[in-house]
């Protein structure tokens, strides 16, 4: 595999998480504005799972980005530079997929109780998920990698 092979691969799944999250958070919206929450929780139920989406999130982000700076300096400075990539993109997707976890249980969490709260702990994991998009000058620099080696 090529060095620019495994950098389209990185922003092309970026993309694709980034867009569904998007559309799935707008049909969540509309849906729960035309026909309410999916399911009827007392009160002590709604905050218990407020809470936990809530944890989750404040847990995920950082643990997330700490994960993958730990990757990454792992990662022999050594290597060919596709070798590099390719193990930055493990580390990327794991840290991704994390932000992309916790935004989902937010989403699923509005559908189910439909309070706007829980949106707006998506919409807080989804600016994280987009502030983290890949630009090339950021990843070669964060693997040390010239332009020149791809």
């Amino acid at each position: 595999m090529t060095s620019k092979k495994a950098l389209k691969q990185i922003k092309l799944i970026y993309f694709i998480i980034c867009i569904l999250l998007g559309v799935f958070a707008v049909a969540s919206f509309i849906f729960v504005t035309l026909n309410g929450p999916v399911y009827i929780m007392d009160a002590a139920g709604q905050n218990n799972l407020k809470s936990l989406i809530i944890i989750l999130a404040l847990a995920g982000i950082p643990a997330s980005y700490m994960f993958h700076n730990r990757k990454v300096k792992q990662i022999n400075k050594e290597q060919q530079a596709h070798t590099k990539l390719q193990q930055f993109r493990t580390s990327y997707f794991i840290k991704i997929m994390t932000l992309e976890g916790v935004t989902l249980l937010s989403l699923l969490s509005y559908l189910m109780i439909g309070n706007i709260n829980q949106m707006l702990v998506f919409g807080l994991v989804y600016l994280f998920l987009i502030l983290n998009y890949p630009k090339q000058s950021s990843i070669l620099s964060e693997l040390e990698i010239n332009k020149s080696e791809l």
